[in-house]
């Protein structure tokens, strides 16, 4: 089972959007980029998010690129050093 998630700053703001192979990777604080550090130094622990869940990874890979396309379409500074549909399992 995978997942696509999201997190979010303690006061709701989105900075990063995820694609898990298993429901506890979006509670992972470890192995993040320097730039999600960063917002969480700055802003504190994320607030997480489970958008989805999916049988297959290529759907979830396939959801995270939409997910990260759309917001950033609408101005959303996010953490994600790609376009997504990247990661391994």
């Amino acid at each position: 089972m995978f997942c696509t998630y999201a997190h979010y700053t303690p006061q709701g703001t989105l900075f990063y959007i995820g694609k898990g192979s298993n429901e506890r990777r979006p509670h992972y604080l470890k192995g993040r980029n320097n730039y999600w550090n960063k917002v969480v130094a700055k802003h504190g622990k994320p607030k997480v998010e489970v958008l989805a869940r999916w049988v297959t990874e290529t759907e979830a890979f396939e959801h995270e690129k939409l997910l990260i396309s759309c917001f950033r379409d609408l101005g959303f500074k996010l953490c994600n050093l790609t376009d997504g549909g990247d990661g391994t399992s």
